[in-house]
């Protein structure tokens, strides 16, 4: 047994260049596995550890069911300390406010979850009491104290450091009733409770909070900590529906953690897309192995005849063959954890400035390593399988022979049966069934590999095709050596046919990545000249009544001025069951001044549509929600409102991406009728012809902006923000495909150097009759150009099919609909890039080839 385990290593020593091309592929699908999982685990944990640290040592956490409607009464906190098994009821009021000697904000917040005004948020909390549920690192400074009055302020060390606050000094706030100032008692670490709104972050006295904010006797949030019998699992589970049910519809009784739901839904369909990706660059690296064993079995064919005639059995062969496959999935899977790693620190910082969330504290889930591992180490296995086995049948007879002869097996003969066979019935499965659903999204994932292995069955029965096809432009391109070059691919069909494959997933999932963001940036921009429209866009920290509209609409060279509010209401859905949306509330007249809103095709009469909203009991839905849920102009929704269940008539169905399509847009004076708001979110402004955008945005801010604490941008501005963040959360697909990509390039430099070594006499005997260097190296280059454009054009087609397919299933998932973008010139760019790669990764074995010498090679066995 020692004596194979040294083969092993003899094997792998004696061909190093070829284990390291051919371990490539398991280290880049191991490493992208890893890295995504760990990426996607880092920003999940850092969304939930932000609601859970915010809690420290609470068990659940209250909160209003209606969060628009505002807080709820301190009294609640009278019937909690009757309740049994409860140690601790810990309260808070949350408010939104400025510092009035902070910089003037000249941007919108932005990031994966929307857009924000930012400001600094603050926590009235009792400080006797607050200690019970969060832990706050006090760095310098003190705490605050009962002892010291109301009048005093914690804030957290960077946003102090970062807008020149010292502790004892006086730190002034803008309020509802104006400005008013509190002493800076102390610091705070960001950890923790520090880490809340990214670090701007303070905490008052509960009794200042309610005072200086005008909400007397009101809380936002209750932490309750348990005692120790019910603290953990199935009995705390219990104990929180007992006390939901004791509490009653009205307030929300759920773990910290869960408070960061809507992140973690947001973050989930975007990480499908990443997996499967990633899943895709190891499917490619099998192919690397497959033909790096395949031709390990035609070199060694004497070795283990020889191995057989000593006594080894075909079992024993076989299991060396998988032994050193296993080797080199062991030395792929530890080199792949490593760039994994270092991988996954680059896409954490680029997913950092999506989500505008630190994730400083990269996550490495210990199931993901070992599920990456695993992959890496499985794929090696089940891609040497078949190797092994044609390496264990090999007789004692066949060690006579100077050199193995590879024969065509069934798959090249027959294997595009079986190819057209998965092609048809993957096809069919995924255009009829888009898999709308999570779990079936992972089935179909399994499909659409299924999909590719039969495209790679059907290459060698079109190999010839191909190649004569193209022989006069080999011919054309590099001469009579070209012509030699193009029919050589027809000599190992089975190595041709595995690197075609490689490079045809790569430039196929390039196209996907391609079309699928050119669709979504074309119709996301559509939706955001309308959603961001006009010219200016005008937010605030602080809530904007109807005195800052009419302000606005006062400045010189102001067209029109169209308020905003976006909040959360519940309906109840076709089902009867409650259900959470974004409700848009806005005024038609002024709306449609400034902007315009995109109808879908299923509202006939946009104008009576816009009529009907501003008569008030209608809304507009997103096509997200009339698809998923069937619904159309001329249908009733019931929205929860607080004069209790009503109906309102479905007057229209419109584009709205916001908050995931799951978004209605009403009126004005519904907002304030039915849910008692009146303040704007944001204000769009239109200027008027002859004016300068520029010009009147710095009037406005000049006349109101510190006044009103307002944020002022242009629309211009804020949508190429907009574009370049998509951009950014497109990129991380494209680095993906680009690895895929790479995996095919390290694809066709293992085969080519394979081919130049199986063919090293011919070679040799070619320079013999008058063969120069430069037609060796052209004759290499030409057998590369036609497996780059093999490759390409099979990607471009699998491409193709493979976008419209997922078009249907992101519809199916999310309810968009699409308008399906076909990016020529960079589809075009695709092929050129499949021969780029082809020619570039064919370099170093054309140069071997080239300078092989005459009589070495013609010895050479």
């Amino acid at each position: 047994m020692r004596l194979t385990h040294l083969l092993i290593l003899r094997s792998l020593r004696s061909r190093p260049l070829r284990a390291l091309l051919s371990g490539f592929g398991i280290i880049l699908g191991v490493a992208t596995i890893l890295a995504i999982g760990v990426t996607n685990q880092t920003a999940l944990d850092s969304v939930e550890r932000l609601f859970k640290d915010t809690s420290g040592k609470a068990n659940l956490v209250i909160t209003r069911a209606d969060v628009e409607a505002g807080g709820f009464s301190e009294n609640l906190l009278q019937r909690l300390r009757a309740y049994p098994g409860l140690e601790a009821a810990v309260p808070s009021l949350h408010v939104q406010t400025l510092l009035a000697e902070q910089a003037e904000q000249s941007e919108i917040g932005l990031n994966f979850f929307g857009a924000s005004a930012g400001g600094l948020m603050l926590y009235g909390i009792d400080p006797e009491m607050d200690g019970k549920a969060r832990e706050y690192k006090i760095v310098q400074g003190s705490f605050l104290s009962p002892m010291e009055g109301d009048e005093q302020i914690v804030l957290v060390q960077t946003f102090a450091e970062e807008n020149d606050l010292q502790v004892g000094k006086m730190v002034t706030l803008i309020t509802y009733g104006g400005v008013e100032k509190l002493r800076l008692v102390g610091l705070m670490a960001k950890e923790g409770p520090g880490l809340l709104n990214n670090g701007s972050f303070g905490v008052i006295p509960l009794a200042a909070a309610q005072k200086l904010f005008y909400r007397q006797n009101e809380l936002d949030q209750i932490d309750l900590v348990v005692s120790a019998e019910y603290s953990d699992g199935e009995a705390l589970e219990q104990w929180r529906a007992g006390l939901q049910a004791y509490l009653g519809s009205e307030y929300t009784v759920t773990y910290p953690a869960s408070q960061g739901q809507r992140m973690t839904q947001m973050l989930g369909s975007y990480q499908i897309g990443l997996n499967f990706l990633s899943g895709m660059a190891l499917f490619v690296g099998a192919f690397l192995i497959y033909n790096a064993f395949s031709m390990t079995v035609v070199e060694r064919t004497r070795e283990f005849g020889m191995l057989r005639t000593v006594g080894m059995t075909r079992a024993q062969v076989t299991r060396q063959v998988l032994l050193e496959a296993a080797a080199l999935g062991v030395f792929g899977s530890v080199l792949g954890v490593g760039l994994g790693l270092l991988l996954a620190r680059g896409l954490s910082s680029l997913m950092e400035i999506m989500l505008s969330q630190d994730l400083a504290n990269i996550v490495v889930p210990r199931e993901v390593v070992i599920t990456s591992v695993a992959a890496g180490m499985l794929v090696a296995i089940l891609a040497a399988a078949i190797p092994a086995w044609q390496a264990g049948r090999i007789s004692p007879l066949e060690a006579l022979r100077i050199r193995g002869a590879g024969k065509e097996g069934w798959l090249i003969r027959k294997g595009w049966i079986l190819g057209a066979t998965l092609l048809i019935l993957s096809a069919v499965i995924l255009i009829l069934n888009p898999f709308p659903y999570d779990v079936q999204f992972r089935l179909g994932s399994l499909v659409v590999f299924s999909l590719f292995l039969g495209g790679t069955l059907m290459i060698p029965a079109s190999v010839a095709v191909w190649e004569r096809g193209l022989r006069p432009l080999m011919h054309l391109v590099y001469g009579a050596s070209g012509r030699l070059g193009s029919s050589n691919i027809q000599r190992a069909k089975l190595r041709t046919t595995l690197t075609v494959a490689a490079l045809m997933i790569g430039v196929a999932m390039i196209v996907i990545v391609w079309v699928m963001t050119d669709s979504f940036k074309g119709d996301l921009d559509a939706w955001l000249e309308g959603y961001i429209g006009g010219d200016l866009y005008v937010a605030s920290a602080l809530p904007m009544g109807r005195d800052v509209w009419k302000r606005l609409e006062s400045v010189p060279g102001v067209a029109a001025v169209a308020p905003v509010r976006y909040f959360d209401v519940e309906w109840r859905n076709p089902t009867g069951a409650k259900e959470k949306l974004s409700f848009t509330g806005l005024d038609p007249a002024s709306y449609t001044r400034v902007t315009s809103f995109i109808f879908s095709q299923a509202t006939a009469e946009p104008v009576q549509a816009i009529q009907q909203l501003a008569a008030g009991d209608a809304v507009f839905i997103s096509s997200v929600i009339a698809e998923k849920y069937h619904l159309q102009p001329g249908d009733d929704i019931t929205l929860i409102t607080k004069t209790g269940e009503k109906p309102f008539k479905v007057a229209a169905v419109v584009v709205d991406y916001y908050n995931q399509g799951l978004s209605i847009s009403g009126s004005w004076v519904d907002m304030g009728r039915y849910f008692r708001l009146k303040d704007a979110n944001a204000f769009l402004i239109k200027v008027k012809p002859g004016y300068d955008i520029d010009q009147v945005g710095d009037l406005i801010d000049r006349l109101y902006g510190k006044r009103d604490q307002l944020i002022i941008e242009s629309n211009k501005a804020l949508l190429e923000r907009v574009s370049s963040l998509m951009q950014q959360a497109f990129s991380m697909f494209d680095v993906l495909a680009l690895i895929a990509l790479l995996v095919g390039f390290m694809g066709i430099m293992n085969t080519l150097t394979m081919n130049v070594i199986e063919r090293t006499q011919e070679i040799g005997m070619l320079r013999g009759v008058g063969m120069i260097r430069w037609q060796v190296l052209t004759m290499i280059l030409a057998e590369a150009m036609q497996i780059g454009l093999l490759g390409g054009v099979l990607g471009l087609v699998f491409g193709l099919i493979l976008s419209r397919i997922f078009m249907a299933a992101m519809t199916a998932m999310s309810g968009y609909t699409l308008t399906y973008a076909l990016p020529w010139e960079r589809i075009l760019l695709a092929i050129l890039v499949a021969v780029l790669v082809s020619q570039i990764a064919a370099l170093l074995p054309a140069i071997r080839a080239a300078r092989t010498r005459i009589l070495e090679a013609i010895q050479y066995e």
